[in-house]
C-alpha cells in the first residue's frame, strides 16, 4: 500500500491570456494578412502596363519576312514554304476579319467571306491565292520560281490591301 499515492487536487494556472486578448490578436494578424496580400496585388497590377495589340497587317508583314529569311525555296522545301505562306495569310484574315480562318477550307473560308460582304474583288484575289497554295499543298503541284515569286508578292498585297 506504500506505492499508492492519494490524487492531487486541480491547481489553477494564473498570468496566461485571456480570452478577449487572444481572439484581439488572432484579429489583428488576419488583418496584418489582409494587408500583405492587397497591397502585393495592386503592385503587380501597376507594374504591368497594357500594351495595345499589334495590327494583323504588322504581324503578316513580319511574318512574310522571316519566311523569305527560311530559304525554304532554295533548300528544295516547296510545300514547306506554301504551307506557311499559306498559314500566314489565313491568320492575317482571322485577326483582320474575326473569322476563324485556320480552321476552315478554302471554300468554306470564301464562303464566310462573302457572308460577311467584304470586298467582292478583294475576296476574289484572296480565295485564288489560297486555291494556288491548295495545289501545292494537296495535289503535289510543284510550282517554277516564277510562280513562287508571284505567291509571295500576292501575299504581299493581300496584307497590305
Amino acid at each position: 500500500m506504500d506505492d499508492i499515492r492519494p490524487l492531487k487536487d486541480l491547481v489553477e494556472i494564473r498570468g496566461g491570456l485571456s480570452f478577449l486578448a487572444l481572439i484581439l490578436l488572432i484579429l489583428l494578424l488576419a488583418a496584418a494578412i489582409a494587408l500583405v496580400i492587397y497591397f502585393r496585388k495592386r503592385k503587380k497590377a501597376v507594374e504591368e502596363p497594357v500594351l495595345p495589340p499589334r495590327p494583323p497587317e504588322e504581324i503578316a508583314m513580319e511574318a512574310l519576312r522571316a519566311l523569305i529569311e527560311m530559304r525554304l525555296v532554295e533548300k528544295g522545301m516547296i510545300k514547306e514554304y506554301y504551307v506557311r505562306l499559306s498559314d500566314i495569310i489565313r491568320t492575317y484574315i482571322q485577326g483582320r476579319f474575326r473569322i476563324f480562318a485556320l480552321d476552315m477550307t478554302t471554300w468554306e473560308l470564301y464562303q464566310e467571306m462573302r457572308l460577311k460582304k467584304l470586298d467582292r474583288p478583294r475576296v476574289a484575289q484572296m480565295r485564288d491565292f489560297l486555291e494556288d497554295c491548295d495545289l501545292v499543298k494537296f495535289a503535289k503541284y510543284i510550282p517554277v520560281k516564277k510562280e513562287i515569286e508571284e505567291a509571295y508578292t500576292m501575299a504581299e498585297e493581300i496584307v497590305q490591301a
